[in-house]
Protein backbone atom coordinates (compact mmCIF):
# COMPACT_ATOMS: atom_id res chain seq x y z
CA UNK A 1 0.00 0.00 0.00
CA UNK A 2 0.99 3.34 -0.44
CA UNK A 3 1.44 6.40 1.61
CA UNK A 4 -1.50 7.25 4.08
CA UNK A 5 -1.81 10.73 5.61
CA UNK A 6 -4.65 12.32 7.03
CA UNK A 7 -5.17 16.10 7.15
CA UNK A 8 -7.14 17.35 10.52
CA UNK A 9 -9.81 20.32 10.23
CA UNK A 10 -7.33 23.08 11.39
CA UNK A 11 -4.95 21.69 8.49
CA UNK A 12 -7.83 22.56 6.33
CA UNK A 13 -8.74 25.94 6.49
CA UNK A 14 -8.43 28.26 3.43
CA UNK A 15 -8.55 24.80 0.98
CA UNK A 16 -12.46 25.80 0.12
CA UNK A 17 -13.96 23.26 2.33
CA UNK A 18 -17.76 23.20 1.22
CA UNK A 19 -20.30 20.62 3.02
CA UNK A 20 -23.73 19.78 2.58
CA UNK A 21 -26.07 17.86 4.43
CA UNK A 22 -30.00 17.97 6.05
CA UNK A 23 -30.30 18.93 9.28
CA UNK A 24 -29.71 16.43 11.51
CA UNK A 25 -33.01 17.39 14.01
CA UNK A 26 -35.57 18.52 11.79
CA UNK A 27 -34.38 16.65 8.58
CA UNK A 28 -36.23 19.46 6.55
CA UNK A 29 -33.27 22.58 5.73
CA UNK A 30 -30.18 21.82 3.85
CA UNK A 31 -27.12 23.02 6.08
CA UNK A 32 -24.17 24.06 4.18
CA UNK A 33 -21.08 25.10 5.68
CA UNK A 34 -18.00 26.30 4.13
CA UNK A 35 -14.04 26.80 5.52
CA UNK A 36 -14.50 30.84 4.46
CA UNK A 37 -17.82 31.18 6.71
CA UNK A 38 -18.22 28.64 9.48
CA UNK A 39 -16.13 25.97 9.80
CA UNK A 40 -13.17 28.58 10.45
CA UNK A 41 -14.61 30.81 13.07
CA UNK A 42 -16.28 27.55 14.65
CA UNK A 43 -19.63 29.39 15.25
CA UNK A 44 -21.79 26.73 13.88
CA UNK A 45 -24.95 27.45 11.75
CA UNK A 46 -28.39 27.46 12.58
CA UNK A 47 -30.96 25.43 10.95
CA UNK A 48 -33.78 28.07 9.96
CA UNK A 49 -36.45 25.93 9.83
CA UNK A 50 -35.71 24.19 13.49
CA UNK A 51 -33.65 26.51 15.06
CA UNK A 52 -31.22 24.13 15.95
CA UNK A 53 -27.16 25.14 15.93
CA UNK A 54 -25.22 22.40 14.13
CA UNK A 55 -21.20 22.72 15.03
CA UNK A 56 -18.55 21.04 13.24
CA UNK A 57 -16.38 19.37 15.94
CA UNK A 58 -14.33 17.07 13.84
CA UNK A 59 -13.33 16.41 10.50
CA UNK A 60 -10.43 14.79 8.54
CA UNK A 61 -9.43 14.29 5.40
CA UNK A 62 -7.74 11.28 4.65
CA UNK A 63 -5.00 10.67 1.47
CA UNK A 64 -3.66 7.41 -0.23
CA UNK A 65 -1.34 7.51 -2.67
CA UNK A 66 -0.11 4.68 -4.59
CA UNK A 67 3.41 3.87 -5.71
CA UNK A 68 3.13 4.75 -9.17
CA UNK A 69 5.69 3.06 -11.36
CA UNK A 70 6.91 5.92 -14.20
CA UNK A 71 5.90 4.37 -17.84
CA UNK A 72 8.55 4.97 -20.35
CA UNK A 73 7.16 2.94 -23.55
CA UNK A 74 3.57 1.65 -23.47
CA UNK A 75 3.49 -2.36 -22.94
CA UNK A 76 5.62 -4.22 -25.55
CA UNK A 77 3.23 -6.41 -27.96
CA UNK A 78 4.16 -9.86 -30.04
CA UNK A 79 3.42 -10.16 -33.46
Amino acid sequence: MGKIEKYPLDRMKGRHIKLSFECPQCIGSRIEMNDQEDIGSWNGVKCPKCDSLILLDDLSVTVVREKTVPRTEGPKRTP
